[in-house]
């Protein structure tokens, strides 16, 4: 026993370990490179022994909890045990941004993976709950974040009424998408959503006198009128006066947008509604049959998708401070549905999983191994062919889960 106790321990060591070790604050030194300094360290290393007891403790404590509980505490036992890793990551991607330097480039990668598995979770609702195909996702993207950015720029609204007006649109411009796609399916929805993004943006591309064209709009344009005047997030916390504030700041935004994001797509799988949307990806016609209204789902899965890409959208404006028409391609779009299928359909931390493994491992290895971006693509795309193979469902996805 006191062996099995002792592997616990290990394993739960490892696991703290995993969890912590964004706390390393790394030093550049122009001779040697990156060095770990001391007092980081330290805090690491207690980390891990603390964690360690502490998910030992827990360990044991489940296993000494008697096996039939009472029906009202079963279920906050479970609701506690599922949030639990989740509230647990995002209390460590909150804290991340004070252990590392103000300019860290990772802060940027963290923040971009958090934004785009926001639009891959919003995407999640149309593809993978719904069973609707759509390779235009980028141009919602768009919407949202030219909406913000013309609001600040050209009436000097305030942040969050930009922000508020960017889902609305975005929303908006996918209920329009959904009307005449009502009757469409597979490829056919594909290709129609394909030319609504490709549309979008040639117009972002050809009406210069508002959108600027392919230069699109500046950051000084954009930050000028955001940031002087209020702040990202007013007096609550404080007045930006760097970049690195600018930063920080997006990155906690983005964060809580993720959440948010998260929480209420997880919701919905688990409401009527979400059955519904599961029913109309498994047979519309016996989903029809049993009384759904297939047409009102349609347009719920196709605005609620968009709204989360919109306000993704802000996010994107703030942190790169300029937005042109080649950023929403029709390569994003590819990439979101990947990132979805890659995690699994249905699930929601399939698509969070899927948009961390497709964005960061492909900008570490440019980083580290420069040469192998020139078989990017192919390695890309073996992968995706053998996840197909192997586990059709996704990483995470498993047919009717949520």
């Amino acid at each position: 026993m006191t062996q099995s106790r002792l592997v616990r321990l290990v394993l739960a060591s490892v696991a703290a370990f995993l969890l912590s070790w964004p706390f390393v604050a790394l030093g550049a030194d122009e001779r040697t490179g990156f060095t770990v300094t001391a007092w980081p360290a330290l805090q690491v290393a207690l980390l891990v022994v603390v964690s360690g007891l502490a998910f030992w403790a827990l360990i044991e404590m489940k296993e000494r909890w008697p096996a039939a509980a009472a029906p009202l505490h079963s279920a906050p036992r479970r609701a506690m045990s599922r949030w639990a890793a989740p509230g647990a990551l995002f209390v460590a991607l909150a804290v991340y941004p004070l252990f590392r330097p103000p300019a860290d480039p990772m802060l940027g990668l963290v923040l971009d993976t958090m934004t785009f598995a926001t639009i891959a979770v919003g995407l999640n609702i149309t593809i993978g709950m719904a069973g609707l195909l759509v390779l235009g996702h980028a141009a919602f993207w768009a919407v949202g974040a030219y909406t913000f950015v013309l609001l600040t720029v050209h009436f000097h609204l305030n942040f969050w009424i930009a922000f508020a007006a960017s889902g609305a649109s975005a929303a908006v411009v996918g209920f329009l998408i959904g009307l005449p796609a009502l009757r469409l399916r597979g490829d056919y929805l594909a290709v129609v959503t394909l030319g609504f993004g490709e549309a979008v943006r040639w117009v972002l591309k050809n009406e210069q006198h508002v959108t600027g064209g392919d230069a699109g709009i500046p950051g000084s344009e954009i930050r000028g009128n955001l940031w002087e005047p209020q702040g990202f997030l007013g007096d609550w916390l404080w007045q930006p006066g760097s970049g690195s504030d600018v930063l920080r700041e997006c990155y906690w935004f983005a964060l809580g947008l993720l959440a948010v994001c998260v929480l209420c797509v997880t919701l919905l799988s688990h409401s009527r509604l979400g059955r519904a949307l599961f029913a109309l990806r498994e047979d519309e016609t016996a989903a029809r049959c049993m009384g759904i209204d297939t047409v009102r789902i349609k347009l719920i899965a196709f605005t609620s998708s968009a709204m989360w890409a919109g306000l993704a959208g802000v996010v994107t404006a703030e942190y790169r401070g300029s937005i042109s028409p080649d950023l929403f391609d029709f390569n994003m779009s590819v990439l979101f549905v990947a990132m979805v299928v890659l995690g699994g359909l249905g699930s929601v931390w399939g698509s969070v999983l899927g948009a961390t493994l497709l964005w960061t491992i492909p900008v570490l290895l440019q980083d580290f191994f420069p040469d192998i971006q020139r078989f990017r693509m192919l390695a890309f795309g073996a992968v995706m062919c053998a996840m197909m193979v192997v586990k059709p469902d996704g990483l995470l996805g498993k047919k009717g889960s949520k």
